[in-house]
């Protein structure tokens, strides 16, 4: 049984992270960012199942306890939403005006997706996976009331990493991040990992929802029709320890920061002034999650420019320029701060 939560956040919450927590392996549960479409959904355990239904070979509704028994897959992930640094588009952009810190990392736990998916059978026409969330409401000009329900390609469904969240670094999963259970779609934007799970449907054709169809898609300016579907985080770089505006003192200094991608990070370059790019040094990480880099460097006086830049293990940039579209999406430029040198 679901209601909407009346409690004291009946509006929308959406918060970022302080950057710096981001150093640690895990971001706090507690700072954890926040990105909602609706007022929480108020969802009774004992009386939650989530149905698992559409091109399927037998449908069932399994339980909390269904889903406990289930093989246990654990994973560190960093989560971010596709509108990170949309502050930065000009001319601007509605929507949640992000700017830093619209991501977080967290150590997950619960079944794969590919063993609930197993509970039912999967038929052979099976080309999506809808995952419908509690969460509901207006959308646009569009009548009626819609739940926050997104789509995965089968393969992507399906693939081990992929899981049904049922604990959040080491607890059981709070209501302000999708309990009693939610996805977690490791290496792509966070409008995937759908929160507070009342469904699971297997379709035949493309899904057509209008948080599938008509939003957290890249439309650049001049493009017709709905543009493209936003999948995988591209690869990031951010300074840490330093941020736009900082007074700092003359000499050698070491500088850090994080990098991530849904393909891993292969290197991070830094620059100084004109300078040219160099090396950073990569700490040990995980596929799905941020590195933390470090940089030494020489500032002279005066106001200096700081860039930093990353690429991931397909050769793949970050780009000079954002590039502008009509949602704010995907900004993933290089991230560039001035300082003042004394």
């Amino acid at each position: 049984m679901t209601v909407p939560f009346a409690g004291p956040h009946a509006a929308p919450e959406n918060r970022p992270t302080a950057l710096a927590e981001l150093l640690a392996p895990r971001t706090p549960t507690a700072v954890h960012y926040r990105r909602n479409h609706f007022a929480y959904p108020r969802i009774d355990p004992a009386a939650w199942r989530l149905p698992v239904s559409g091109a399927v070979e037998r449908p069932v509704e399994l339980t909390l306890d269904d889903l406990r028994v289930l093989p246990r897959h654990e994973t560190t992930v960093l989560l971010e939403c596709a509108g990170h640094r949309r502050t930065e588009f000009v001319p601007a952009i509605s929507g949640v005006q992000w700017s830093l810190g619209a991501l977080s990392q967290a150590h997950w736990a619960g079944p794969r997706l590919a063993d609930v998916l197993g509970q039912a059978g999967v038929a052979p026409d099976a080309v999506e996976v809808v995952l419908h969330g509690a969460d509901r409401g207006a959308f646009g000009e569009l009548p009626g009331v819609h739940s926050f329900s997104r789509s995965l390609p089968l393969d992507r469904a399906l693939h081990p990493d992929t899981l049904v969240a049922l604990e959040m670094n080491g607890e059981p999963l709070p209501r302000e991040h999708g309990a009693p259970a939610r996805l977690v779609v490791p290496g792509w934007y966070a409008m995937d990992s759908v929160k507070w799970l009342t469904s699971v449907e297997l379709v035949t054709d493309p899904f057509r929802g209008p948080f599938q169809e008509l939003d957290y898609r890249f439309q650049a300016a001049d493009e017709q029709g709905i543009g493209a579907r936003i999948e995988e985080m591209p690869v990031h770089a951010l300074f840490v320890t330093v941020a736009a505006g900082d007074k700092l003192p003359a000499g050698e200094r070491e500088i850090t920061g994080i990098a991530w991608g849904g393909s891993g990070v292969e290197a991070v370059d830094v620059r100084v002034g004109g300078g040219d790019w160099e090396p950073a040094k990569l700490a040990a990480s995980g596929p799905y999650q941020r590195v933390v880099w470090t940089a030494a460097v020489t500032l002279e006086p005066g106001r200096v420019q700081l860039a930093v830049r990353a690429t991931d293990t397909r050769g793949r940039t970050q780009p000079a320029a954002l590039t502008w579209n009509r949602r704010g999406y995907v900004n993933n430029s290089i991230q560039r701060i001035d300082v003042l040198v004394a």
